[in-house]
């Protein structure tokens, strides 16, 4: 169900995803993916990548904390220090990472011990003397490479609501770093730190989305209302709260939530692209259709909503309905054209061949290692009548590991109506 996928398991899961969280530097959320993926069942190729992902991710990481602690210690922080310093050593990989790390670790002065016989003491301790103070002033001149960290967990964030988030101080800043981080054990008692004056719509939807997230679904549920008693066009936390309701089994309580807000004029194009997905849930394609139409309508144009609601006006044969939406979405390769899903539709109804062969054949030659679009250049080909060059073509293809399970099917049953 969209964004808050990413909050209860789903999301970008796939190696595509964390491919685009890591190029996009988004180092948390890309470890978060690669730790769902290794959980399930992979390819030796996708195993491999993922791993090597992963790492990357990690030393992304702990390369953020280490320059902060770079510069607390350069601002003679190095309480500060040593918290982010020991963080990144928990998430290096890389040798010459790990090897800065230790070279910063070392740079930390030791505390000296306490002489309990109480010789050599003044009227202070040597705890506290041993440990330089920070200036107000010195303070604002801390680099905060956190900061870097946050805007790019943020960007996955409705921009209307990055600013808020980029205003907030510890321990909330903490607690989201180490949330999307995946290190909820240790977040959830900085979120329990937060001053009551600070608990606003944000607060307890992140705290709502921890517990989702951890199988909390009563508490959940109700930190989540909170955030939409405080704000109810936090479509966030709706969403959350949607997601809840069906983890609970509760789509009764999640459409009459959904159906209220449309009553108050709260977001229909979100509210719609939600009763789709629980009605594609149910199996009730008419109606997913009709919510489909209405957020269409109501200008959704989030690129996970069309897909949902071509698909739905596809199956219940509403063709030229589900053409006129999938041109919504953005024209395939840099120099305009066709956008893939588009030129699959067209594929499904044989339409458009030479025009689609051109945008699969793009596609082969941009995405070299994903093995869908060669099948779906065979496919043209058959459909062309060019028989014998699809057919080899297929025969290449069908047994590729990379292939998806859905698509290797559609691959055998293409080959075996046009063997011999």
């Amino acid at each position: 169900m969209g964004f808050l996928k990413k909050f209860f398991g789903g999301g970008e899961s796939t190696v595509e995803g964390l491919r685009k969280a890591v190029s996009q530097k988004r180092y948390a959320d890309a470890r978060v993916i690669a730790e769902q993926l290794i959980e399930k069942p992979q390819n030796e190729s996708d195993a491999t990548e993922v791993e090597e992902l992963r790492i990357v991710s990690l030393d992304g990481l702990a390369q953020l904390n280490l320059n902060e602690a770079l510069g607390l210690q350069r601002c003679g922080n190095f309480e500060g220090a040593s918290d982010h310093l020991m963080l990144a050593k928990e998430q290096a990989c890389s040798p010459d990472l790990c090897e800065e790390i230790e070279q910063a670790l070392a740079a930390e002065p030791q505390i000296p011990e306490i002489d309990s016989s109480g010789e050599g003491q003044s009227g202070s301790c040597a705890t506290c003397i041993s440990k330089p103070k920070l200036s107000a002033a010195n303070e604002d001149l801390v680099p905060d490479d956190g900061d870097i960290q946050l805007e790019l967990i943020l960007t996955s964030y409705p921009e209307e609501l990055q600013q808020r988030y980029l205003g907030r101080k510890a321990p909330f800043s903490a607690a989201f770093l180490l949330s999307h981080a995946g290190d909820d054990e240790h977040a959830l008692p900085l979120w329990q730190q937060v001053a009551e004056e600070d608990r606003d719509d944000l607060y307890w939807f992140e705290l709502g989305s921890l517990m989702g997230r951890n199988g909390n679904l009563e508490d959940a549920r109700s930190f989540l209302e909170n955030a939409l008693e405080k704000n109810p066009e936090l479509s966030l936390a709706m969403e959350a709260l949607v997601s809840v309701f069906a983890a609970s089994g509760d789509l009764n309580l999640a459409e009459d939530r959904l159906q209220l807000a449309l009553k108050q004029g709260i977001s229909p194009s979100f509210c719609y692209s939600q009763l789709t997905s629980l009605s594609v849930h149910r199996k009730e394609f008419s109606l997913a259709a009709e919510y489909a139409r209405k957020g269409v309508a109501a200008g959704n144009g989030d690129a996970q909503f069309i897909l949902l609601a071509a698909s739905v006006l596809e199956h219940v044969g509403a063709l030229a309905e589900t053409e006129s939406v999938l041109t919504q979405l953005p024209a395939a390769g840099c120099k305009g054209g066709t956008n893939l899903p588009l030129a699959e539709f067209w594929l499904r109804q044989k339409r458009e061949l030479a025009n689609i062969l051109d945008t699969f054949n793009a596609a082969c030659r941009d995405y070299p290692d994903e093995p869908r679009w060669q099948l779906r250049v065979a496919q043209t080909y058959i459909a062309r009548n060019w028989t014998k060059d699809g057919v080899k073509l297929l025969r290449k293809v069908v047994d590729d590991p990379r292939l998806e399970a859905e698509l290797a099917e559609e691959a055998q049953t293409l080959l075996a109506e046009h063997q011999g």
